[in-house]
């Protein structure tokens, strides 16, 4: 799990090739999105490499609150 602005972001495999649920607790509600975004998959609990970290935490936030305001 990763956290970015004191959210717990987590990402795990779906159904089918290059397909990713991305979840997440955002103001008292559990938020699922899905995506195709096989870089936050990769780097979202990798921190070997900062940069790409910073941005799949970054997309995976970002994905999560524009799924809590289409709601």
């Amino acid at each position: 799990m990763a956290k970015f602005r004191k959210i717990e972001l987590s990402i795990s495999r779906a159904n089918g090739y290059g397909q990713y649920y991305l979840t997440a607790t955002y103001k008292g509600k559990q938020i699922k999105v899905h995506t195709t975004n096989s870089e936050c998959f990769d780097w979202l609990n990798d921190d070997s490499n900062k940069e790409k970290h910073l941005e799949a935490k970054q997309y995976a936030y970002r994905t999560i609150v524009n799924a809590y305001e289409n709601l």
